[in-house]
């Protein structure tokens, strides 16, 4: 599994062990219905009755227990905080489908003794259930595998203050590195208070990314504006939490008012400004990968028999291999090896990313490459990087390596394309951006696009954009 899918899944890890939680909850509601039935009449299908209240009482138990917030993950160690809570909002529901059965008059049919050994058999279930996820929960803490994981830049006085302060009052707190430019002078200060200094601060990009890091934060004392907006806009290529100490707050809430996502926070019980968010955060990545599983699901009877005539077709073309290899990147500026259809002839492949755009009419393209291209066919292998976890079906586009150079020179904020797993198809493309670029304008429309897709992402938008792609993202007068 790709290193940056494995950081995904720590992060939203407590969201999805209650979401897990969820179902088991609604699982313990009927499977104690229909086991208090057994014991009360013996085996056997429940009547129509019983079968109604027992689905009423799983409903009201997903209604009242999210709304009474029983499954917040700041309770997740704590049997007793959790079972209080599930047994209270339990029997509010119990009271509510006894509220229902009288205004109904329906109250006479239910045995009492099945009434009650259902409420007593659900409470337990769910006593029994969060002592399972707090045993799960207090190993996963004690091995380290809820932390946040942080880097610091600054290693004077409060870089070193913050450094000491989170290392001492936050066991969910792991700080991996401290950066800075003035490493030379500062090591031996650094050393002495137990700090060692990574590296300088164009370093931590790349650190960032192998270390799975989810939140670097600024703590510098600013004197230049220009100096903190560089680092700013550096950072905004890695899909991690941006955090800046307080004493620079004044500045950026001056300077960036248009960071739609900034809030104030915590680090460590100390308050901080978030500039910049993971996008996809808690939760929504697994949707996301749900979204990934099922469609390559659904798909894949349809395209497997189409990619083999297609491969056919490629070898029957010209010589060379059916499948190309590019190296794109993806997801964290991480790089990954594309695959598509070879449409150009084998001499003019140019796997390293090195490559010069497709013109029309070029004549490095074959017959059957043209085709394809023009139908978006050539795309088809990169179902592969998403079982590979190196794409998602839907996202922005990844680009040539040597075009990501090109771009990001015209566009400082092109890198935040990175901030989540690159797309076969993109909002960018079914709204007519695709192909080669034509201009500068062109491909600012295309950042402009996808960045916005970034921050709107929903699994109604990722519907939509699906919807339109067989219409509007396949085949363009651009591509060729």
């Amino acid at each position: 599994m790709p290193v940056d899918m494995i950081k995904s899944q720590r992060l939203g890890w407590l969201t999805a062990i209650f979401m897990g939680l969820r179902l088991v909850d609604l699982l313990v509601v009927a499977a104690s219905g229909v086991a208090a039935y057994w014991i009360r009449y013996g085996l056997g299908m429940p009547p129509r009755d019983e079968i109604i209240a027992i689905a009423l009482g799983m409903m009201l138990c997903l209604l009242v227990f999210n709304l009474g917030q029983a499954y917040v993950t700041g309770y997740a160690e704590s049997v007793w905080a959790m079972t209080v809570r599930a047994l209270g909002y339990w029997l509010l529901v119990f009271l509510f489908l006894l509220a229902a059965a009288f205004m109904l008059k329906v109250s006479a049919r239910f045995s009492r003794l099945w009434v009650g050994l259902w409420v007593l058999t659900s409470g337990m279930g769910f006593v029994v259930a969060r002592i399972v996820v707090a045993r799960i929960v207090v190993r996963a803490h004690r091995l380290g595998r809820l932390s946040m994981r942080v880097g610091i830049i600054g290693a004077d006085d409060l870089g070193t203050q913050l450094y000491q302060h989170l290392m001492a009052h936050d066991d969910y707190v792991q700080v991996l590195g401290v950066f800075d430019d003035r490493m030379d002078r500062l090591r031996e200060q650094a050393e002495a208070n137990g700090i060692e200094i990574k590296g300088r601060i164009a370093d931590i990009i790349p650190w960032a990314a192998e270390q799975q890091i989810d939140c670097i934060v600024i703590a510098l004392p600013w004197s230049s504006e220009r100096r903190l907006r560089e680092l700013i806009e550096m950072l905004q290529g890695l899909a991690v939490d941006v955090q800046i100490c307080p004493e620079g707050l004044g500045f950026v809430v001056r300077s960036f008012p248009l960071f739609r996502n900034s809030i104030a926070t915590t680090l460590g019980g100390l308050p901080m400004f978030t500039i910049g968010r993971r996008p996809l955060d808690g939760w929504d990545w697994l949707i996301k990968r749900i979204e990934d599983t099922l469609l390559i699901a659904l798909v894949a009877p349809l395209v497997l028999p189409l990619c083999l005539l297609i491969a056919l077709a490629v070898k029957l073309d010209s010589r060379g291999p059916a499948l190309f290899r590019q190296a794109r990147r993806g997801f964290n500026g991480r790089n990954f090896m594309v695959y598509k259809f070879r449409s150009m002839k084998v001499e003019d492949c140019q796997p390293e990313g090195r490559t010069d755009a497709a013109r029309r009419d070029d004549p490095r393209v074959t017959r059957v490459g043209r085709f394809l291209r023009r139908t978006s066919l050539d795309e088809l292998p990169q179902i592969l990087n998403v079982v590979r976890g190196e794409m998602s079906i839907i996202g922005p586009r990844p680009h040539a390596l040597s075009h990501d150079e090109q771009f990001a020179r015209i566009i400082r904020e092109y890198y935040a394309r990175h901030r989540v797993l690159p797309g076969i198809t993109g909002w960018a493309q079914v709204n007519g951006l695709r192909g080669s670029v034509e201009d500068e304008e062109h491909i600012r429309r295309r950042v402009d696009y996808d960045l916005w897709y970034i921050e709107n992402w929903s699994i109604l938008l990722d519907l939509r954009i699906l919807l339109m792609t067989p219409f509007v993202g396949l085949i363009h007068r651009n591509a060729y």
